[in-house]
C-alpha cells in the first residue's frame, strides 16, 4: 500500500511541497515577490472559476447561457493554465535547490 502512495508522489514529494507552496507555507524563495505574485494570481483564478460555476447554476434567459458556459470554461482554462505554470517554475526552482545542495 505504502508503495502504491509513493508511486503516485512525484519523486521526492514534489507534490506535498507545490501545494505547501500554493498554500503560502512553501520554502522561502530568492525570488518571493515572483512567486507569491503567481499565487495571488492563482487564488483570484480560483475564485472567478468558483463565481462562475455558481453563475451558471443560476441563469435562466435563454441569451445568457452561452456567455455563462463561455465565461466558466474560460475561468476554468486560465485557472488550469496558472497550476501548470506554478507546478513548473516549482519544479524548476525544486531541481535548482536540488543542483545546489548536491
Amino acid at each position: 500500500m505504502e508503495k502504491q502512495e509513493q508511486a503516485r508522489q512525484p519523486q521526492g514529494g514534489r507534490w506535498q511541497r507545490l501545494t505547501d507552496w500554493l498554500r503560502g507555507r512553501g520554502p522561502v524563495e530568492e525570488e518571493t515577490s515572483d512567486y507569491d505574485k503567481l499565487r495571488l494570481e492563482i487564488e483570484q483564478a480560483h475564485k472567478e472559476w468558483s463565481i462562475a460555476q455558481q453563475h451558471i447554476d443560476h441563469v435562466s434567459e435563454p441569451e445568457l447561457i452561452d456567455h455563462a458556459i463561455y465565461h466558466l470554461e474560460a475561468t476554468e482554462r486560465k485557472y488550469g493554465y496558472l497550476l501548470r505554470e506554478a507546478k513548473k517554475r516549482y519544479a524548476q526552482q525544486s531541481d535548482k535547490m536540488t543542483e545546489t545542495s548536491l
